[in-house]
């Protein structure tokens, strides 16, 4: 699913991968999350993985609006001092819980 964007136009645009539809499998108590997929996909584990090991530079996950999910990735947000997240990640999932919670 990992989509690559580039303008024919302009080379100097930046590239980017990303995939636009994963699933959550279960939050990090594991608890199920909608659509039970792997118990290994929590959402510190997706975001890992797309940053460190896929390459993938923006990731949509869908069931990121589920109370265990947003709850894990607050905890996230906390502990965000360089480690798993970095800061514009932090940054940027901090402004989506906003708009969920508004």
């Amino acid at each position: 699913n990992v989509r690559f964007i580039e303008s024919a136009g302009d080379q100097n645009m930046k590239k980017y991968f990303m995939d636009l539809h994963v699933h959550i499998g279960r939050s990090s108590n594991g608890a199920p999350v909608k659509i039970t997929t792997s118990r290994d996909l929590t959402f510190a584990n997706i975001a890992r993985e797309c940053k460190y090991r896929k390459g993938i530079d923006i990731v949509g996950i869908v069931d990121c609006a589920s109370p265990n999910v947003i709850d894990d990735i607050s905890q996230l947000i906390k502990s965000a001092k360089g480690g798993s997240l970095n800061k514009n990640i932090a940054s940027l999932i901090r402004e989506v819980i906003n708009c969920l919670k508004n």
